[in-house]
């Protein structure tokens, strides 16, 4: 334990030694981690664990009871960062939907928006995470907003992540866009005339099941 700090304890998956760290020291659930090959980069304890889930450091099992650890601690699954990411952003754009989950259990906002004013819905939609995305929506995630630097909605971006494999994607894409339409969401012309879609009969009906 005696070389054992916050972020050790989380990169190994160690719920007990995080557990034992924070009840010394519970300022350290929202204390800034710094890693990076230059200790550049400052995040939140809450997104740091998506962070190792994402680059295989932490065994994906883990990872919840460690968000437990945190949120006991008073680790605030709301943090914004200086480009106004969040924990629950972070957790769907690493497909850590589990983690993600987790947060919104302990009320995370799926209101807040990234740096390109995204949501965790965008991103969950682009990795195909239906059960996030089902959560996301059911706790009133925006299905029409769009980011500011692709001028799209969730919708878009769980097209752009069916036919543009993104890192982590868990191809359930169909599955979120069905969700998207049903709460609302409405298929652009643009793309009901795309070849990609036109030739892939599940999306193009998934896209058309609501129309009137």
């Amino acid at each position: 334990m005696s070389n054992m700090d916050i972020k050790t304890a989380i990169e190994t998956g160690d719920g007990l030694a995080l557990h034992s760290l924070l009840a010394d020291d519970p300022s350290g659930a929202n204390r800034l981690i710094k890693w990076g090959k230059k200790c550049e980069i400052r995040t939140h304890p809450l997104h740091y664990v998506s962070d190792m889930l994402f680059d295989g450091t932490l065994e994906r099992g883990k990872a919840v009871p460690l968000i437990d650890a945190i949120l006991s601690a008073g680790g605030d699954c709301n943090h914004q960062a200086s480009n106004g990411e969040t924990p629950l952003i972070g957790a769907a754009s690493l497909a850590a939907e589990d983690v993600g989950l987790r947060l919104l259990d302990a009320g995370a906002r799926p209101d807040l928006q990234g740096a390109i004013k995204e949501t965790a819905l965008h991103w969950s939609a682009h990795l195909g995470l239906a059960r996030l995305s089902a959560r996301l929506i059911a706790e009133g995630a925006d299905v029409h907003l769009k980011d500011a630097r692709y001028n799209s909605s969730p919708l878009g971006w769980a097209i752009h992540g069916r036919f543009n494999s993104p890192p982590g994607s868990q191809g359930n894409h169909y599955d979120v866009v069905a969700l998207l339409v049903a709460a609302g969401a409405a298929a652009e012309p643009k793309w009901l005339a795309d070849e990609q879609i036109l030739a892939d009969p599940r999306m193009l009906s998934a896209l058309q099941r609501h129309r009137s």
